[in-house]
């Protein structure tokens, strides 16, 4: 009898719970159908907040009275040559407000504003210039990028570049608008307040572009949403921990991604809530019971591990220095005393008639003999490395130049090589950006060669 009554019992509780988490389910999909209307909603102000910047940054670079000013420049004195784009840019801020209008002319890489010539652009001597090379080699008809804007009191600054390109298709400069972060960052405050949500626009490596709070801008990283392989129809939804979650979707006019993302959704009811919790607290305890008896050499095939590590090299790739030296990108050791950047000259070229895959690798090869024990090689991107060296610059510059001869020889490719002492001054970002100049001074001069600052 005793033991009819509790299977009764028995039954009869796992008739409650299983009712009971049916209705949370049901209660978490409504949640869900909520956030991702809010997520859309947000998707929509930030796609209206940069549609006019980029279509007046590529009416610009069209513009034939621009493109005119910018081939009579060599023959106007530098006074008319500037009251003729400046007034453009003048009027462009008149008319639609924006205080960060700009044109850069390829022939004399002046740097005109609305009140006239504020710089000449020259990657060589001042690191935030690097962007107008970058953007130039990257082939790219137009971009989005955060930088800090040197002309209006180094404010943060999403700026659009838009290539300028005469009939021929010879490049006459680059042109574009800023959006000032301060006022982003009001907009994405008020739905995050309102909506109690975390919004960000990540780019493809899952570096924070946009954040409500600025010290993570160009700093923290988001990588788990690049890997939600989120596309420009619809919201991906992935859970995070209890109750959280993360939405995520391509923006294809910014070629950024948006996260949404929440830390505990609303519960049908405080029972609900605990039950919840008890849930996940017995699910925990089951993956705690598995993990400990596992053998010890599983345990470090993790996921963390394959994200920081370059599938195809074997070697560290830039989130393992995002998690070695945290989100703010500093060095936390005196044990590097020089920093190194190099690539693979012309490696479009190579990739599209050889085996690109090979050659990285075959160039890894040889790049870590050559670094050996005396500091670390990176995969930062694509054909781009970097190593944290333990020798001073004087030490390393033979190093590099034996390297660019092995490559050569072996692999019948070349690799440009920047070099720069460490400044523990400065974050890793910009010791890295000091070491880009050298590179494209190597660049400039036909690849295969080592510069140091």
């Amino acid at each position: 009898m005793k033991y009819k009554v509790f299977c009764v019992l028995l039954a009869g509780t796992v008739l409650v719970l299983s009712f009971l988490s049916y209705s949370h389910r049901h209660s978490q999909e409504n949640d869900v159908s909520r956030y991702k209307l809010i997520a859309t909603h947000i998707y929509d102000s930030l796609n209206a907040a940069f549609e006019d910047p980029i279509a007046i940054s590529k009416a610009m670079a069209c513009d034939t009275f621009l493109k005119d000013a910018l081939r009579k420049e060599r023959t106007s004195s530098e006074k008319e040559a500037e009251d003729v784009v400046s007034s453009y840019l003048a009027a462009l801020k008149e008319n639609f407000g924006y205080n960060a209008a700009f044109v850069v002319s390829e022939g004399t890489r002046r740097y005109y504003t609305p009140e006239g010539i504020s710089k000449i652009v020259n990657p060589k001597e001042t690191p935030y210039d690097i962007w107008y090379q970058l953007f130039i080699d990257s082939g790219k008809e137009f971009d989005l990028d955060t930088d800090l804007d040197q002309v209006n009191g180094y404010r943060w600054t999403v700026f659009v570049n838009a290539r300028i390109t005469d009939d021929d298709g010879s490049l006459l400069g680059v042109c574009g608008l800023g959006l000032f972060m301060d006022d982003l960052q009001d907009m994405v405050l008020a739905s995050e307040n309102e909506y109690r949500v975390k919004i960000n626009l990540i780019d493809a490596e899952g570096l924070v572009r946009v954040d409500s709070d600025s010290m993570n801008i160009e700093n923290a990283y988001i990588s788990d949403a690049i890997a939600d392989n989120a596309g420009d129809g619809a919201f991906t939804y992935a859970k995070r921990g209890i109750g959280g979650f993360r939405m995520t979707r391509y923006m294809q006019n910014l070629e950024w991604f948006l996260v949404v993302q929440g830390f505990g959704m609303r519960s049908g009811s405080g029972f609900l809530g605990l039950f919840s919790i008890v849930q996940y607290v017995l699910l925990l305890v089951l993956i705690v019971l598995i993990v400990a008896g596992r053998e010890k050499s599983s345990r470090f095939c993790t996921a963390g591990e394959e994200e920081t590590e370059d599938p195809l090299t074997g070697i560290p790739n830039r989130n393992y220095v995002k998690e070695a030296y945290g989100e703010l990108g500093v060095f936390n050791t005196v044990r590097y005393k020089s920093l190194v950047m190099f690539d693979i000259d012309n490696f479009k070229s190579v990739n599209d008639t050889r085996n690109g895959d090979a050659i990285v690798v075959g160039v890894v090869g040889l790049a870590k003999k050559a670094v050996d024990e005396n500091g670390i090689l990176f995969r930062w991107a694509g054909d781009e490395f970097v190593c944290f060296m333990e020798l001073s610059a004087d030490e390393c510059e033979p190093v590099f130049r034996q390297l660019c001869q092995d490559v050569k020889t072996k692999y019948e490719v070349s690799i440009s090589v920047g070099l720069v002492d460490v400044d523990l001054t400065q974050t890793i970002k910009t010791n890295y950006h000091r070491a880009v100049q050298q590179c494209y001074v190597v660049k400039e001069n036909g690849g295969n060669g080592v510069r140091r600052k």
